[in-house]
């Protein structure tokens, strides 16, 4: 990417950009550290935030940022930092706990600014894709947003046919909530096609995944009863492989529709890389 495209995109200058350019990265990556974030979540931080100022309005990545970094203040992140700068905080202080509280609606939209990828419009399946969030102890349908009429693409372009809506995927929404039973932390989900091509390219990412079917004539129940059966800890997707009536599907998983999308992302770019030529 070039210069200018980048200083268009943070919406300063070319030169700025240079200087930045210029300075030693692991600088920054040092001044971040001593603040208590590790090098891999600064990493994930930064992918995640490259792709949202590709795809995104200013508003998307200022809304990021700040998730990022309030929701870090209030798992008390940054504490070590702040009282070797200021001595006199008390040892048992934790007052930044209650300064951010998880919006998934807010989560869920710009994880669809990131969606905004002709790579991962390779991936969307005939029955279409959907993303799903759940909240925290998720019980039911209602308790788990998607989006109402799924993915599609058009121009090339992954595109939501509604905004984000509560029980807006019975589908994704029971597969999830089968998940959560056993691995609450795991709150997100998004299916995309299945083809031999697809598999080849979760070995080269080395994501772990496990296969399940096919199932004929499976409904909802089935196959999250099948896929939740077989999941387990590091899990990144499932190939469900269908059946009659029933097109097969991979369903990637993560923590939040962020770390879903990031993941789908990498899947759809070295899928093109590897056989759109």
């Amino acid at each position: 990417m070039s210069q200018t495209k980048i200083a268009s995109l943070l919406g300063v200058s070319q030169p700025a950009v240079k200087q930045y350019l210029d300075e030693d990265e692991n600088i920054y990556y040092r001044r971040l550290q001593n603040l208590g974030l590790t090098k891999e979540e600064l990493d994930d931080f930064l992918e995640k935030l490259t792709q949202l100022l590709i795809n995104g309005e200013p508003k998307q990545v200022m809304q990021y940022i700040s998730v990022f970094f309030l929701s870090n203040l209030s798992r008390l992140k940054f504490c070590k930092f702040h009282k070797m700068m200021d001595t006199e905080i008390p040892t048992d202080c934790d007052i930044c706990k209650g300064l951010y509280k998880e919006n998934e609606e807010e989560m869920i939209e710009l994880a669809l600014y990131m969606l905004q990828n002709e790579s991962v419009a390779l991936l969307i399946p005939e029955v279409l894709s959907n993303i799903a969030f759940a909240k925290s102890n998720a019980k039911s349908i209602e308790d788990v947003i998607a989006i109402p009429g799924r993915i599609t693409k058009i121009r090339g372009i992954p595109t939501p046919a509604s905004k984000p809506m509560w029980g807006g995927s019975r589908h994704l929404a029971k597969v999830l909530l089968a998940v959560i039973a056993k691995y609450p932390s795991i709150r997100s989900v998004m299916n995309i096609k299945f083809d031999s091509n697809v598999e080849v390219v979760l070995k080269l990412l080395n994501y772990k995944y496990k296969k399940v079917g096919p199932q004929d004539n499976a409904d909802d129940d089935k196959i999250s009863q099948l896929i939740s059966s077989v999941f387990e800890e590091g899990i990144d997707a499932i190939i469900h492989l269908g059946g009659n009536g029933v097109e097969p599907n991979t369903y990637v998983f993560g923590r939040d529709p962020l770390d879903v999308v990031k993941k789908v992302i990498n899947i759809g770019v070295k899928y093109r890389e590897t056989f759109s030529r």
